[in-house]
C-alpha cells in the first residue's frame, strides 16, 4: 500500500513513517517544508500546503495513495481540504484526534462543569458540550497561528470526517504521547525532580490525578493498523496503555528506573511542589483516561515496545536535553 502522512515531519509523523516502512508499505510525507526535514530512509517527501485541496488531490492521485494519515489536525478549516482531497483520490482517511474530545476535558480546563466520570472513557462516552476550548487562552503553542489556535477543536473535525468519508474514515483518539523527541516533555516533571536526588516534593492536589499515556512507537503501530486494515473503516478508536497510574505512582516508577532512592513527600498548594502549576490551572478531580479495549479487540493492537524499555528510552533522551 502507498500511505500518505499529512503534516508528517514531526514527532508523531516521523515515527509513523518509520513503522509503516517496517511493515513494508510505501510512504509519502506531505508538509509545507518550513523546517528541516529528517525522515526515515526510503520515505518520499513532497512539499505542499494542506490548505491547497487541488494540489493535494492531484498529488494523492498521481502517487497512487490508498490511505491518508492526517497528523496536524487543528481545526475544521485546516483539515477539511485534506479530508476532501482524500475522498476525491479514493483514499481512506485516518484522523488523529485526541482524548480532549471527552466531557471530562471541559471540566479539567475549568470551562464547564460536567458530571465527573471516574472510569476510563470508551468511544461511546459523552463528549464535551463546550466547543473551541482554547479560545482566549493566554498560553499559545509554538508553530500554530493565533487565529487557527482560536478555532482548535477536534469534535467538528471528527463529525465532518465521519459524515463525509464514511465508511472510509477512521478516527483515533490519542492520549498524551511520550518518548524521545517529545517536545512537550510529558515526563520531564518526574525525571528532572528525580535527577535532583532530593526528597520528591509533589503537590498533593496532583498526586492522585489519573491520566492515560502511550509511547510514541506504540501510537505509530496503532496508526499503521488503522490505515491498512479494512476492519478500521468507519470506526472510532481510543489508543492508550492498558492501565492507568496516579501521578504519584508515575513518580515512583521513574525514581525506581533511575535508581534514585528518594522519598515522595506530598506538600500543600502553597509549598510550590512538583505539578503545582498544573493543579493551579486545572481541576484535577477530572481524570483524563481512555479505555482502549476496542482497538485491541478489533484490530489486534498491542504495544510493540515493553513499558520499561519505553520509559528508559524516554528518561535517557530527557536527561540528554540538559
Amino acid at each position: 500500500m502507498t500511505i500518505a502522512i499529512i503534516g508528517g515531519t514531526g514527532f508523531l509523523g516521523t515515527a509513523t513513517a518509520k513503522r509503516l516502512k517496517e511493515r513494508g508499505h510505501d510512504v509519502l510525507v506531505v508538509a509545507r517544508g518550513q523546517h528541516e526535514v529528517k525522515l526515515p530512509d526510503g520515505v518520499r517527501f513532497e512539499q505542499a500546503d494542506r490548505m491547497d485541496g487541488e494540489t493535494l488531490t492531484k498529488l494523492l492521485k498521481d502517487s497512487g495513495v490508498t490511505a491518508v494519515i492526517d497528523i496536524f489536525t487543528i481545526s475544521l478549516r485546516n483539515t477539511q481540504p485534506v479530508i476532501e482531497a482524500a475522498g476525491k483520490a479514493g483514499a481512506r482517511y485516518v484522523l488523529v484526534s485526541s482524548t480532549d474530545v471527552y466531557s471530562n476535558y471541559g471540566g479539567l480546563l475549568k470551562k464547564e462543569s460536567p458530571a465527573i466520570r471516574p472510569e476510563p472513557a470508551t468511544e461511546d462516552s459523552p463528549l464535551r458540550t463546550l466547543r473551541y476550548p482554547y479560545r482566549q487562552n493566554e498560553r499559545r503553542p509554538k508553530g500554530i497561528e493565533d487565529d487557527l489556535f482560536e478555532e482548535y477543536d477536534k469534535i467538528p473535525i471528527e463529525e465532518f470526517a465521519m459524515a463525509a468519508g464514511a465508511p472510509q474514515a477512521t478516527v483515533l483518539r490519542l492520549p498524551m504521547i511520550f518518548g524521545p523527541d517529545d517536545k512537550q516533555h510529558r515526563f520531564a516533571w518526574a525525571i528532572k525532580s528525580a535527577k535532583a536526588g532530593e526528597p520528591f516534593r509533589l503537590d498533593r492536589r496532583g498526586a492522585g490525578w489519573l491520566n492515560s499515556y502511550a509511547y510514541i512507537d506504540d501510537v505509530a503501530e496503532a496508526l499503521a493498523l488503522a490505515a491498512t486494515l479494512p476492519e478500521a473503516e468507519g470506526r472510532v478508536y481510543n489508543v492508550a496503555q492498558p492501565f492507568v497510574r496516579t501521578q504519584a505512582d508515575w513518580a515512583r516508577t521513574v525514581l525506581t528506573l533511575m535508581g534514585v532512592d528518594s522519598e515522595i513527600v506530598l506538600v500543600d498548594a502553597d509549598a510550590g511542589g512538583v505539578l503545582a502549576d498544573r493543579a493551579d490551572s486545572s481541576d484535577l478531580s477530572y481524570p483524563l483516561t481512555l479505555d482502549s479495549a476496542r482497538i485491541r479487540a478489533e484490530l489486534g493492537y498491542t504495544e510493540i515496545v515493553p513499558e520499561e524499555q519505553a520509559l528508559r528510552r524516554t528518561i535517557e533522551w530527557e536527561l540528554s536535553q540538559g
